[in-house]
């Protein structure tokens, strides 16, 4: 280990709002030894990590938390520090993850696809219905994903432009107040508290009843974990469509149920096969995890943990699903086409003759375009540990830039290159560790699947003029992608 240096912090985000390519500084951090230290716009300095292995090796270890967040100055983009299911550590974690994991499984995503593979060709008929030029944001990127989890859990489609104002201001790095902020949440919160108590004495086919028989058993001891996961196959269905099963059916095996009192389960998703973690996060893509923590838990009464209610822990575990459903995936497909159309022209049409290549071109483009405006979720260390060969003390915290890593040629040779012949396995864009995203695979799904749906449906796709560029959110991306067919 070396010597304990700690310089002066440099600022934080690197990434301008234009544009989805790497930002030189990240480069420039990979050919320094260690991590670097860096200042966000709030909260105290952080060190930051940029290369791969490094990163892994954060996001698995143990001695790192996420739970103080909770009572330090995070190192953060916004005023509110995001809290929720990833400000949490084991095994607290494991037992606010356990309901929600019962219920997402690679199995259930594969059986939703059919109905995803419908939601994205209605929303890219409708597109061809209006005729070019049409923006590819609002008419396909964000319908998709939001039809999707809304009827997952059962939203009503009168409901969805209220979400999309809601999930705006908490995601919203610059453009909201901490009151705006605030009054979102309580809102979001209020309204899902409801829908809750609705489901709770007119149960449906759907996730929250799903969530609420889960949780009901989990106040039972642990032998009826079994039956628990009984419920929830029920109401998710061996025949399932979109309104009966989880949205974000992950990364976590058919057989948790059975170990779901142990505080590690295994991760198989195809990207992290060899991720090891208690009941991961339901988050999207790591590069932005944050979507998940913006719930406010403002606790009432007494419930199975101390200052908090099981009530609100349920309506916390929605709210992320619900923002982590959509708006994660909305971004990566506005991203996902604009790369192409404008990188590698040639792959969309070659995606009508091979749709089968679809799975390799979404797990390149995972790793390839960063996503997030910047790291966040700092691990803080709680004893003294080594990262790349600089010592980190304990209490401080520590920030994983994904995007960069997912980026290191230490592990990706030419990782500049979009090649889906690679070999992509083990990239970080949906995390690894205990917050490993357990909507990893419907998120694959919906890629795949909006991809395709575009290609077969919008021949000729094409920019139809240049993109207006998020400037306040978490997640980069166009906000208006113009198109033309």
């Amino acid at each position: 280990m070396t010597a304990r240096r700690v310089p002066e912090p440099v600022a934080y985000p690197f990434h301008t709002r234009d544009g989805l390519g790497l930002a030189a500084a990240y480069r420039e951090a990979q050919r320094t030894a260690g991590p670097i230290r860096v200042q966000l716009p709030y909260g105290e300095p952080a060190w930051l990590v940029t290369r791969y292995a490094e990163a892994r090796a954060v996001l698995a270890d143990h001695r790192f938390s996420r739970a103080m967040d909770a009572v330090r100055d995070a190192p953060r983009t916004t005023p509110v520090s995001p809290i929720g299911l990833v400000a949490t550590d084991p095994p607290e974690h494991t037992r606010l993850r356990r309901p929600a994991a019962r219920a997402f499984t690679a199995r259930r995503a594969e059986r939703l696809r059919p109905r995803v593979r419908e939601i994205a060709e209605a929303a890219a008929h409708r597109l061809a219905a209006q005729g070019p030029p049409a923006d590819l944001v609002e008419g396909f990127a964000l319908p998709v994903p939001i039809a999707v989890i809304c009827e997952l859990l059962g939203v009503p489609a009168a409901d969805r432009d209220r979400f999309r104002g809601w999930s705006d201001t908490v995601l919203s790095t610059s453009g909201a107040t901490r009151e705006d902020f605030g009054a979102a949440t309580g809102e979001l919160k209020a309204y899902m508290a409801a829908l809750l108590a609705q489901r709770r004495t007119e149960p449906a086919d759907d996730l929250l009843t799903a969530l609420l028989h889960a949780r009901a058993e989990d106040a039972a001891p642990a032998a009826t974990a079994a039956s628990a996961a009984t419920a929830v196959s029920a109401a998710v269905g061996p025949s399932a469509t979109a309104t009966d099963c989880p949205e974000t059916a992950g990364t976590v095996t058919d057989t948790e149920a059975a170990a779901d009192s142990a505080d590690t389960v295994t991760v198989t998703d195809t990207a992290a096969a060899d991720s090891a973690a208690d009941a991961p996060d339901t988050t999207g893509p790591q590069q932005h995890g944050t979507t998940s923590g913006t719930a406010h838990s403002a606790a009432h009464g007494t419930g199975d943990a101390p200052g908090t209610s099981a009530d609100d822990e349920l309506v916390e575990l929605c709210i992320a699903l619900l923002l982590g459903g959509y708006e994660t995936t909305a971004a990566q497909l506005a991203n996902f086409t604009w790369v192409l159309l404008t990188e590698r022209p040639e792959v969309l049409p070659a995606l009508a003759d091979s749709p089968g290549s679809a799975e390799a071109w979404v797990e390149e483009l995972l790793r390839y375009v960063p996503l997030a405006a910047s790291a966040s979720l700092p691990r803080y260390a709680t004893e003294d540990v080594e990262v790349g060969g600089v010592r980190v003390r304990a209490g401080e915290p520590v920030l994983v830039a994904i995007g960069a890593a997912d980026r290191d040629g230490l592990r990706y040779p030419r990782p500049d290159d979009l090649d889906p012949g690679r070999d992509t396995g083990g990239h970080l864009a949906f995390g690894h560790g205990i917050h490993h995203c357990a909507g990893a695979a419907l998120a694959r799904v919906e890629l795949q699947e909006g991809l395709r749906a575009l290609a077969r449906v919008l021949p000729g796709l094409r920019p139809a003029g240049a993109p207006t560029w998020r400037t306040a959110a978490f997640l980069r991306g166009p906000a208006e992608l113009p198109v033309r067919w």
